[in-house]
This record gives structure tokens, sequence and C-alpha cells, in this order.
């Protein structure tokens, strides 16, 4: 009897250890709210061509849409900048660049980021969504979708939503790809470009016809062998974030800067933009000014003025360049954004001899560039530039009364980019030699962003054929960016002799 109840009481005892080691596991494997889930925070939507209650609105419904995943511990906007105001710090007034999304998840300790834009047009819903991991630094996914008339804005918010967590069959309705906002600046393109090239043709005619040097010197006129290498003023790089990135800007013509390097870069551009630049490269003054816009959301556009003179102004040299260029957003299924480009040239020198046989004289010249941007991922580019395909300048020989042609030599640039996470950005260009004179160039630069306000630049460049008696180009910049604002400059250094080669450009954004 003794023995059983002792059998008893250990039985008891085992079976109370075992109800408590299980409620000890229990206690363990309970999901505790918003410890195993993933933080994310969600801005509201970019309000473009809706109105700002309908934005919210929207916003709103895609937050429960997250929430329905179950993964998600979801912060909205207001939570997120409450969370801002404990440390000190407040939302930005514009914020859309990955960059600033992804430094606001870090601030507030989120694992990812949700941030994008809507757009009502002609009764149709465009919906833009990206996902930031803030751990990893990167896109997780970006989504464009566009609804037909009259489909649900939730029904597209639910198909963005599925699109960029990878379910690829939550295609229940007709979406086609939202390629951005509609622009309608076709007036301003007309308009500019009509009055650009006007005041160019103008000039150069003028300068042209007006004969200040006759009778002062007596020069002899030969015919001699034309060199295709070419040494005309717009060959030389003059804005400050490509002559420090060794003049490789072939793939990067996306701004201002570009319209000099490649048209096909101004179908790219976000908006309008304007930049004033200034470069003394040994002996010479050179000042540019460009202006870049979109005509329309495919269409984009751009003008900009070049002048080149000695300090004693015996040569002068200025050129009128007027751009366009169409962006191919879907011109094949499987083909990414192709943009080409043209630029028209109008090119206006003066020449003043200043002794025994030197010669006075005067051109007026028109050419065009061509050129062509493919973007091959959302980290590459490649592009492709074809200079002064022709250039003819009509010349008169003041001191001789001679006139004749000459065309400029064309010229074969390639070049590609690639932007490594969000603050380092690599980049690479050629020239591709169309006769025996043309040597073979290859330069590359590398750009690392700092503080997000702060670039510092590095680049080199180099001739292939004869390395002995030809010089490394070393070029060096920085970069300060203050709101709409950029301030840019380098300095080129030769390494077979030292010249002084500056460069200081102001970019504008409006």
């Amino acid at each position: 009897m003794k023995q059983k109840k002792t059998e008893e009481f250990v039985k008891s005892i085992g079976i109370t250890v075992i109800i408590i080691l299980a409620l000890v596991f229990e206690a363990i494997c309970e999901e505790k709210p918003g410890e195993s889930k993933v933080k994310i925070g969600i801005l509201n939507l970019e309000n473009i061509g809706a109105a700002n209650e309908l934005s919210e609105k929207v916003s709103h419904q895609l937050i429960e849409i997250v929430k329905e995943i179950g993964f998600y511990e979801t912060y909205d906007q207001s939570m997120i900048e409450d969370a801002l105001k404990k440390v000190g710090d407040r939302m930005p007034m514009h914020c859309r660049d990955p960059r600033c999304i992804l430094d606001i998840g870090k601030t507030v300790k989120m694992d990812r980021m949700m941030y994008g834009s809507i757009d009502i047009n002609n009764n149709r819903v465009g919906i833009k969504l990206a996902l930031i991991d803030v751990m990893l630094k990167q896109t997780i996914g970006s989504v464009n979708l566009l609804g037909d008339q009259g489909t649900g804005k939730v029904d597209i918010l639910k198909a963005a939503v599925a699109k960029l967590h990878g379910n690829l069959a939550a295609d229940t309705i007709h979406l086609t790809k939202y390629l951005g906002p509609e622009i309608h600046n076709e007036k301003q393109f007309a308009l500019s470009s009509a009055g650009f090239i006007g005041a160019g043709l103008l000039w150069g005619i003028l300068n042209y016809a007006i004969e200040r040097d006759v009778g002062k010197l007596t020069g002899e006129y030969g015919d001699d062998d034309l060199s295709a290498i070419p040494s005309s003023a717009d060959q030389i790089p003059i804005f400050g974030r490509p002559a420090a990135l060794a003049n490789a800007y072939t793939a990067a013509s996306d701004d201002a800067y570009g319209v000099l390097y490649n048209p096909a870069g101004v179908a790219w551009v976000q908006g309008p933009e304007a930049v004033l630049a200034y470069q003394y490269r040994f002996g010479l003054n050179m000042i540019a000014a460009s202006y870049v816009n979109k005509a329309t959301r495919e269409i984009g556009f751009g003008h900009a003025i070049l002048y080149c003179a000695d300090q004693d102004n015996i040569l002068r040299e200025i050129y009128f360049v007027s751009s366009a260029a169409y962006k191919f957003n879907q011109l094949l299924p499987f083909l990414r954004p192709l943009s080409a480009g043209v630029n028209l040239k109008i090119a206006s020198n003066r020449v003043k001899g200043t002794g025994d046989g030197a010669v006075s004289g005067a051109s007026f010249g028109v050419g065009i560039d061509l050129g062509l941007i493919l973007e091959l991922s959302d980290q590459i580019r490649y592009g492709v530039t074809f200079r002064d395909v022709p250039v003819v300048n009509r010349w008169k020989n003041v001191s001789t009364g001679h006139n004749y042609f000459e065309t400029n030599a064309t010229t074969l640039h390639m070049g590609g980019t690639f932007r490594v996470g969000y603050t380092t950005f690599l980049i690479a260009d050629g020239q591709i030699p169309f006769t025996d004179d043309q040597p073979w160039k290859m330069a590359g630069g590398i750009e690392q962003e700092i503080f997000k306000v702060i670039f510092l630049r590095a680049g080199m460049q180099k001739e292939i054929e004869n390395p002995t008696l030809t010089p490394w180009k070393i070029t060096a910049g920085f970069g300060l960016k203050i709101k709409n604002t950029d301030l840019d400059a380098s300095y080129e250094y030769n390494t077979l002799k030292a010249f002084e080669v500056i460069n200081v450009s102001l970019k504008y954004r409006f």
C-alpha cells in the first residue's frame, strides 16, 4: 500500500513537471506582438494629378493591403514623423530619392521602407511603388502599373503589392506598364529651339560677313592635308563633373552637363536644369551655359552655348548646340528603355594674325552629333556618340581673299556606367578611331557620395598607341549639392607636363 502511494506521488510529480515544461516551452515559443514581424515604414504616396485628400485615402488603403500580408508590422508616415521628432530629426520636404528613404528607415529603425506615387489622368490610375531593404541598403523591387479606364485604385494597389513580393499570379485585372506622368511642354521646345538656332545662325552669318581684318596682313594660302584628329573647343571637357571623371561622360549624359557629350541623354532628364561653367586651360578661357528640359514624357531637349578664346583674343570659337532626343520606353517587349538623340551644331570661328605671314579669317559651320543610350539594368547603362558627322565649315581667309570648305574630323565614343548601391558611381569611356590618324583613348572615373551633399571624384585618361609619348591625364574634383543647386569643380594633371586646367560649374534644378 505504501509502495502504491509512492508510485502515485512520483507519477503526479512527473505529470506536474511535464505540464510545467510544456507551459515554459509554450511561453518561449509564443509570438509576442511585433517581435518576429518585419518592420516596414510606408510613406504617403506622392500626388500626381490627384487631389490631396484622395492621395491620403489611397495611402491608407495601401497600408491596409500591406497588413493583410501578415508578416509586416506597419508604420504609416505620421508614426514615422513622430519617431523622427523623438530623435530630434524631421521629415524632409520632398523625399523620393532612394538614398533619402534609406536614411529615414535607418533613423527610425525600420527593416523595410515602401514609397511611391499615384497618378490619375483621364480616369486611368497609374501606381508606382518601390520596396527598399534598409539593412541591405538596396532596392528589393519596384513596379509601375497603369490600369484601364474604370479600373479601381484598390485593385491596382493589390496587384502592385503582390508583384513587389513576387506573386506573379496576381494578374487578375488587365494592367499595362506605367511610364510616368504625361508632360506637355511642346511649345517651350519649339519656341526655344527656333529662337536658339536662329540666334546661332544670325551670329555666325554676321561673324563671317564682317571683314574686320581686311588689308591688315598679307599671307599665302596652301592646300594642306587635314588630320583626322579634332582640335575644336567643343571636344574639350568643360563642365566640372564630367571633367573630374576624365571626360568619360558618354553614358551619363542625363543632365544639363550632357548636351555637349551625348544628345541622347536629354531624353532622360527629370525636369528643367541650367548650368553655367568656366574653364581655364593653359591660356584659354572657356565659358559655357546649357539648359535642358522635358518636352513630353518621351522627348527631351536642350541648348548649350560654348565660348573659347585666348587671352590675346587671337583665336575665338563660339558654338551654339541644340539637342533633341526620344526615349523608347517599350520599343521591344524584352528591351529596357532606349533613347536616340541628335545635336545641331552651329560653329563660328575667327582668327586674328599678329605676325608676318600670319593669316586672319573667319568661318561659319553647321553640323550634327548623333547619340544613343541604352539601359541594361537598374544599375548599368551603355552609351555611344558620333561627334561631328559631319561639321562643315566655310572658311574665309581675309588676308589672301581665298575661301574654302573644311570638314571637322568625325569621332566615335562609347562608354558605360555602373551604380554600386546608392553612393558609388563608376564610369568608363573610350574613343574608337575611324582613321589611322586617330588614336585609341580609354578613360574611367569613380564618384563617391558622402553625407548626401558631398561628392568626391577621380579619373584617368590615356591614349593607348605610343604610350611612352602620350601623357596620362589624371583628374580629380568634388561636388557640393545643396537643395536644388550643385557646385562642381575639377583639376587635371598631365604627366608629361603639369598644365593648369581648372573647371568650375554651377547647376540649378528648377
